[in-house]
């Protein structure tokens, strides 16, 4: 009688701590891997247009044709205007055509052949293609395309000659989102009108320009246009 008491606790006594055990594993936690971190992407597509800021320097050399004398006016100041442009995104690229046109205030003079020439830049345009390279909320972008520039030169007491000058253009520059609708960029412009003659009295002069713009603008993008598909970043 005693064993068999014996054996039935013993057992009831595993009974027990089975279940137990199994009681246990169903209150412990599981865990989980923590999803991957969803990243909104910038989106540049669509119209937008800006304003902008900056400074212009030229390298202008002119030459008076009757003596084979030359000099260089080289004129500089501050420039503003304004911009317009679309751009449409692929991926992380992204085309685009802008125009642009700048006030400037930029003037120079020097001594030809004993008379003063002085130069006069009334204002700068460009229409370009852009290309660029998206990554997160920043563009880094190159452009090119054409370029003018509303000149007047007053060459002594021989009078003044002017004209709407057309070139070309090459620039980069780069731009930071700073909301969904707006950005900030900075950009360098080079236009080359190159060699153009103009005539005061019997009297031609060469001139040959090339003009440096530094500029910093603002712009806004319609549309609501400000964020991609959501990407995932793991």
């Amino acid at each position: 009688m005693r064993k068999v008491t014996l054996s039935l606790l013993t057992a009831a006594g595993l009974a027990l701590g089975v279940q137990s055990a199994s009681a246990a594993d169903m209150g412990r936690p599981v865990y989980k891997a923590p999803p991957p971190q969803v990243v909104a992407a910038y989106n540049w597509s669509g119209f937008y247009l800006g304003g902008h800021i900056g400074y212009g320097w030229s390298s202008e050399e002119a030459t008076d044709i009757v003596t084979g004398l030359r000099s260089s006016t080289d004129p500089d100041g501050f420039i503003g205007g304004v911009q317009a442009g679309y751009n449409w995104q692929a991926d992380r690229w992204v085309f685009g055509v802008e125009g642009d046109w700048s006030w400037t205030g930029a003037d120079g003079g020097t001594s030809l052949a004993g008379r003063s020439l002085t130069s006069d830049h009334g204002w700068y345009a460009t229409l370009t293609g852009r290309v660029g390279y998206a990554w997160d909320s920043w563009l880094w972008y190159v452009k090119g395309g054409a370029a003018w520039a509303d000149t007047e030169y007053t060459y002594g007491g021989l009078g003044t000659a002017s004209d709407t000058r057309v070139g070309w253009t090459l620039g980069t520059g780069v731009e930071w989102a700073l909301g969904p609708q707006w950005s900030a960029k900075l950009e360098y412009n080079y236009l080359d009108f190159g060699k153009d003659t103009f005539t005061f009295g019997a009297f031609p002069v060469d001139v040959d320009t090339q003009v440096h713009l530094v500029k910093l603008g603002l712009n806004y993008r319609f549309g609501g246009y400000g964020k991609a598909p959501v990407v995932a970043r793991y």
